[in-house]
């Protein structure tokens, strides 16, 4: 009955032991060692035999824990080594379905939660969890997107940043890249190869010439259209520009008013609380230049909410021209990158694309690395990420 209830393919329970609230079961080998190599039944003597003490899933609220023999053979086939064990993989202290186990609830769970429900180490969850998601990710049929999203991650503090490049309309992460310089994007597409990177029509990103350069190397079909939401970043930095410049030449007793005006300038109107509004109207009434670029931030953002792809052109030659003649230093230098990147954000309007699927990504990598309190290993962040965006779905593991 206990063998049955064990449920491990060609053994049986020898003894069992209930020890510190631990139970040990020994078991035994119903037929001939299988040699690993050619899978067939080993006749011969064996080398040596030695019992392992490996951990199963647990029972009524106790550890489970098997003591397995383990042969060691020389088969004719050529091999020379330890026998197979189809529940055991080699050189594991679990089994598999121990290990299956952990990695379903590190799909749902930080590794920390299940090295504390298991009391286990973290390390053995982390050994674990990475074992699982390479062993799934070969199983992942290839895909072939014809639109590709790339932008950077922030690991951690200091300007440490990693790529992470994506399939928006297959919801996929395709790879995460560790820096963001154009060395580890030519890497990625060189392992794509030339026929993947063929099919690509569409490449959205920001302006970085790191992602750029790359992309026109490998993806010669594609056209790459920036995204909005990083031109609006770039604007938002030539505003808090002019606010800084503002700040220093205004009359001493206008200074209070423009502290703590950052984020009110920033923000999008309807975000506004009462008493933020009458501190902003209080600054733009006093200053001309941030009440143009104010203006002026709030038509950029018209701009991408056109109804067709021509409105959305003409806003933005309006725009450019409006913007030139308001003759603000740090405007016109944004206005300069808009003309220099012009082609690239017509892409965009023309076909209608943006970045908003990595973007999302982004928030939830943060909100990945602050419940494991940060990734040292970049690796496995890399996998985690994959994991939790590629193959989060979990089996019941009641299944057969």
């Amino acid at each position: 009955m206990l063998t049955e209830l064990l449920n491990l393919p060609n053994y049986f329970v020898k003894n069992m032991k209930n020890v510190n609230n631990k139970i040990y079961l020994t078991v035994e080998a119903e037929f001939n060692p299988v040699c690993p190599q050619c899978l067939q039944s080993f006749i011969g003597t064996v080398k040596d035999r030695r019992y392992q003490t490996i951990e199963d899933l647990s029972v009524f609220g106790k550890r489970c824990f098997i003591k397995v023999p383990k042969n060691r053979i020389d088969c004719s086939c050529g091999y020379s080594g330890t026998e197979n064990i189809s529940w055991l993989d080699p050189y594991s202290r679990v089994t598999n379905r121990y290990r299956n186990w952990i990695y379903a609830f590190c799909k749902r769970m930080t590794c920390i939660d299940v090295s504390r429900v298991f009391g286990i180490s973290k390390h053995m969850v982390y050994r674990l969890d990475k074992e699982g998601i390479r062993k799934e990710l070969k199983t992942q049929e290839s895909i072939e997107p014809e639109k590709l999203g790339v932008d950077e991650i922030s690991r951690k503090k200091g300007h440490v940043y990693a790529t992470i490049v994506t399939a928006p309309n297959e919801r996929k992460v395709l790879d995460v890249l560790k820096g963001r310089k154009k060395e580890a994007l030519e890497t990625f597409y060189d392992q794509k190869g030339k026929e993947w990177c063929k099919k690509i029509k569409i490449v959205c990103m920001d302006a970085w010439l790191g992602f750029r350069t790359p992309t026109k190397k490998h993806c010669k079909k594609a056209k790459i259209a920036f995204d909005h939401f990083h031109l609006a970043q770039h604007f938002s930095k030539a505003i808090d520009k002019l606010r800084i410049s503002e700040t220093k030449n205004a009359e001493t007793e206008h200074k209070d008013i423009y502290k703590g005006t950052r984020w009110l300038l920033l923000k999008k109107p309807e975000r506004l609380k009462d008493d933020q509004k009458i501190a902003l109207n209080s600054l733009l009434e006093i200053n001309k230049n941030l009440f143009t670029a104010y203006i002026l931030r709030s038509d950029f953002r018209e701009i991408f909410s056109g109804q067709s792809a021509h409105s959305k052109l003409i806003r933005l030659s309006c725009w450019i021209k409006k913007a030139k003649s308001a003759d603000i230093p740090q405007i016109n230098e944004f206005v300069e990158k808009i003309e220099k990147w012009s082609p690239y954000i017509k892409n965009s309007l023309r076909l209608n694309v943006s970045n908003s699927f990595a973007e999302g990504i982004n928030a939830k990598v943060r909100v990945i690395q602050r419940m494991a309190y940060g990734y040292k290993d970049f690796e496995y962040l890399r996998l985690k990420i994959i994991q939790q965006f590629n193959f989060r779905n979990v089996k019941s593991l009641f299944d057969t």
